[in-house]
């Protein structure tokens, strides 16, 4: 994933953007399955393995200390 697309994943995560917003920003083959069409989403919100949205922090943490170039 990259920087923006785990960006967007933590802010859905928190209800700082819906989904519709998410999925203009994210193309499909980049979201989690639980969260690949809107339907799927409704159907798994809350339910995402905390595990996704924790990887998708620490990516942006190493990139923000220059430890991942992408």
């Amino acid at each position: 994933m990259g920087e923006k697309d785990d960006l967007y994943l933590i802010q859905l995560e928190s209800n700082k953007v819906s989904w519709w917003e998410y999925a203009r920003k994210v193309a499909p083959p980049k979201r989690p399955d639980q969260y690949l069409t809107y339907w799927s989403f409704l159907k798994n919100r809350g339910k995402l393995p905390k595990r996704i949205v924790k990887e998708a922090e620490w990516r942006m943490e190493a990139r923000r200390k220059g430890l991942l170039d992408s």
